[in-house]
């Protein structure tokens, strides 16, 4: 394995997933997003009655985490480093370029794995959590997270910080509410459409996974690295 000042491409990769993780969960505005808003929308629907959907509560939080964790937090995150000069910054270091990336989505996938967790403990606090639930809710994080990440770096790496601030949040809040996510697709008019759309197809493969949905995820997935390959610009 190559090496770069002592130091070998994994342990400066984990380094800067680190540095990552520190500044996303120390951050008061990326624990709502990743923890609170999905808790919040779990309690709402199995402790009250001001939220009644046809889809199990837990899928419906668990696609809200992948797409806040996998998407709009990255996103967020990648357009104000690059505002404030941080890639610039670590172009001085002994970091290389794919150590970066790869620490990125080391950091991405744990943060998910953390608010996943969270959301699990309470729900079998909760006495709500059912077995079965647990292949399709892996399967859909897996191949969920690998459908938007990719998006994250393309909207995070062209676009100005104040505008990635906004259409990142937007995304969130349209894909939860118009998505299929919080309102079952059987409901929504455009409903057959929105299984070609990963919020659609995370809910399905969650709740019953099959081969059809799983390869949208990896379409979207394949498409959006395509696109951030040529794309991201790191300042």
């Amino acid at each position: 394995m190559s090496t770069v000042q002592g130091k070998s491409w994994t342990a400066l990769a984990l380094v800067h997933a680190r540095w990552t993780l520190r500044t996303t969960w120390r951050n008061g505005e990326q624990i709502l997003l990743l923890i609170g808003i999905p808790l919040a929308a779990y309690l709402a629907i199995t402790r009250t009655e001001l939220l009644t959907t046809a889809t199990p509560p837990l899928i419906i939080t668990t696609v809200m985490i992948i797409l806040a964790a996998g998407f709009t937090s990255p996103a967020i995150s990648l357009g104000f480093e690059r505002r404030y000069g941080s890639f610039a910054f670590l172009g001085t270091t002994p970091l290389p370029r794919s150590a970066i990336v790869a620490g990125s989505l080391m950091a991405i996938t744990i943060s998910a794995v953390l608010a996943l967790t969270v959301l699990v403990l309470v729900a079998v606090a909760l006495g709500q959590l059912i077995s079965g639930e647990i292949v399709g809710l892996m399967i859909a994080t897996l191949f969920g997270l690998g459908s938007v990440v990719p998006w994250a770096f393309v909207l995070g790496g062209i676009a100005r910080s104040e505008t990635v601030l906004v259409l990142a949040n937007g995304v969130f809040v349209v894909a939860t509410l118009f998505g299929g996510v919080l309102v079952p697709a059987s409901s929504l008019p455009y409903g057959a459409l929105l299984s070609w759309l990963p919020t659609g197809a995370m809910v399905n493969v969650a709740t019953d996974p099959n081969p059809g949905s799983v390869f949208v995820l990896i379409a979207w997935g394949v498409a959006g690295a395509l696109i951030a390959v040529r794309s991201f610009r790191w300042r």
